[in-house]
């Protein structure tokens, strides 16, 4: 899903930000992720040109030399074990530090070049930020999944496109969309620019393969951390905010599953072991609907995304012999079509694969000089046009954002009475579930926020001011640095610390009375307002700095590493191109 969880064979430097090299005498010298990769590596075998090369220290893709902060990057010979106790304990209080603190800290944060598909990393960030949101807003209200309807539902954050700050799935597609581009932007190279008309097939067949066997682990592994961690909360009782099987009162909204408690580390091991496989095998390769996992049920995009990105693999290769024009107009059918009927996430990779195509042609425009014809055009025609082009772009981007707020709940009053989604809901395709008249959720958001999602994407690839001025300044893109991280740590802060933060401000205030009968905390009634405060307050100042904290220590801990040990392993175990 969100998603750094995008691994490719594309230049690293053209999808994410630069790392700053922090051991550059303060000059800043800027490094893609494959050249800190390969540094590291040269170092910890003893490569590099340092004359204490076999004592320094490297942590890998996504860090820094500690030795900055540190002293010197190197031991004395003569060290002693406290001296040498006393720099690892530095080296970790330091790495626990988040990144764009200790990178300020060490003065190693300079302006940086920004590609020109960093606003794809932006757009990434800023949806995983509100899938953040979603599901920690919803775990405290029963109203905001609902439209507005100017009846019953009257909440301001459920109008449409402000209704964005807060929902969830229509991100998921999103995620999709940059993921089908990430995939293929390397493929859409080697096809776009044949050498004397013929393929190039040994680069192209090279970069399928790797990707296919790399992108199991490059999704999976950073999840398997997850699970790790999850099974040493689980283990201490972090989770036991509320009484398991049940439903406090003061957690108004929809509660999260999680998994049990087995009493021993190494029950609970077994537990967190089993359920990873069902969720990473089961699941994922069978399809096994019926298998259900506990540890982390926010994980639920990952095994679509899998087979997702094996079947845009199978596109990508069976559309590479084409002539380029046909390929780029069978693209959207294809979308079309598989959205239609009811294959909406296969619709929005392979929309990314057309976004790839669009992109490429971009690139080739930006770089060709302008025609000589076209500079004879007169400038009141070229004023028209510019003026249609913006128009055309800003109705898309708005009706994306309208459809992307396409409500996942409706009530059955709602159906005729919902900001407008009433003349939507019966044009939707039969092959999306709708619920009875009572039934509380459908299918039917599932195809409009595809569009919508379609939409505003397509929009922003030929939107280059709002690519630079909304997605592609620092905090956005750090967030599209570690969006996948973010994805993968944010449930463990919402059902640990978020929960402990709303009951225990809610204790402090008053507003809940122990239950003797039910052993558990409920609210009082007539103080709603001063719970929702609470939670609000909680969020921002408290729980969303931890979840990010968590999310930095993950990214360059667990994500960036898993990065680095595929780059190690393909090394190893695939013969040269």
């Amino acid at each position: 899903m969100p998603t750094s969880d995008v691994y490719t064979e594309a230049p690293t430097a053209d999808w994410d930000l630069e790392i700053l090299d922090a051991g550059s005498g303060g000059r800043g010298r800027r490094h893609s992720e494959e050249t800190l990769i390969a540094r590291s590596n040269r170092t910890s075998s003893g490569l590099g040109s340092s004359p204490d090369r076999g004592r320094k220290r490297s942590y890998g893709a996504g860090t820094f030399s500690f030795g900055c902060l540190t002293g010197s990057g190197s031991i004395p010979r003569g060290y002693d074990v406290l001296h040498l106790a006393r720099q690892k304990l530095a080296d970790f209080i330091i790495f626990l530090i988040p990144s764009f603190i200790s990178s300020w800290y060490a003065g190693t944060i300079t302006k940086a070049t920004i590609s020109p598909t960093a606003w794809l990393d932006g757009l990434r960030g800023v949806a995983c930020v509100a899938v953040v949101i979603h599901h920690y807003a919803y775990g405290f209200s029963k109203n905001l999944e609902y439209p507005y309807d100017g009846k019953g539902q009257t909440g301001w954050l459920q109008l449409p496109i402000i209704k964005l700050i807060h929902h969830g799935p229509p991100m998921v597609k999103i995620f999709y969309i940059i993921s089908g581009f990430a995939l293929t932007v390397k493929a859409v190279r080697i096809t776009r620019v044949p050498r004397k008309n013929t393929l190039d097939s040994p680069a192209l067949l090279h970069n399928l393969s790797s990707s296919i066997w790399k992108r199991f682990l490059r999704l999976f592994i950073p999840c398997a951390g997850g699970y790790l961690l999850c099974w040493l909360m689980v283990s201490a009782g972090l989770f036991e905010i509320y009484p398991a099987d049940t439903h406090p009162t003061w957690i108004t909204g929809t509660i999260e599953r999680r998994p049990p408690m087995k009493g021993s580390l190494w029950g609970q091991l077994v537990y967190t072991f089993w359920d990873f496989y069902a969720f990473a095998f089961k699941v994922t390769f069978l399809g096994a609907s019926d298998e259900s996992y506990n540890t982390d049920v926010h994980l639920w995009t990952i095994p679509i995304e899998f087979r997702c990105s094996l079947q845009l693999f199978i596109i990508v290769v069976g559309g590479c012999t084409l002539q380029r024009w046909l390929r780029v107009f069978c693209l959207p059918i294809l979308c079309a079509y598989t959205l239609y009927n009811n294959a909406w996430g296969l619709s929005l990779f392979a929309f990314g694969y057309f976004l790839g195509e669009l992109h490429s042609d971009r690139v080739i425009a930006v770089s060709s000089p302008i025609p000589a014809s076209t500079k004879e055009i007169p400038e009141r025609f070229l004023r028209l046009k510019g003026i249609l082009r913006t128009s055309l772009l800003t109705f898309m981007v708005t009706a994306g954002l309208y459809l992307a707020s396409y409500p996942r709940k409706m009530e059955a009053g709602q159906k005729s009475t919902s900001t407008g989604y009433q003349f939507l809901f019966p044009w939707t395709p039969s092959k999306y579930p709708i619920g009875g008249v009572n039934a509380r959720y459908d299918k039917s958001h599932d195809f409009w926020q595809s569009i919508g999602a379609i939409l505003i994407s397509w929009a922003l690839l030929y939107m280059p001011r709002a690519q630079r001025l909304i997605l592609s300044n620092r905090p956005v893109q750090y967030f599209g640095k570690i969006s996948f991280a973010l994805y993968v740590m944010h449930g463990h802060v919402h059902r640990s610390l978020g929960y402990w933060i709303v009951l225990t401000g809610s204790r402090l205030t008053g507003i809940v009375r122990w239950n003797d009968k039910s052993g558990q905390w409920d609210l009082i009634s007539g103080h709603d307002q001063t719970h929702s405060m609470i939670v609000v307050i909680g969020f921002f100042f408290i729980t969303f700095p931890v979840t990010v904290w968590w999310a930095d220590v993950f990214w360059r801990g667990v994500d960036m590493q898993s990065v680095r040990f595929l780059r190690w392993l393909e090394s190893k175990i695939t013969i040269e191109k």
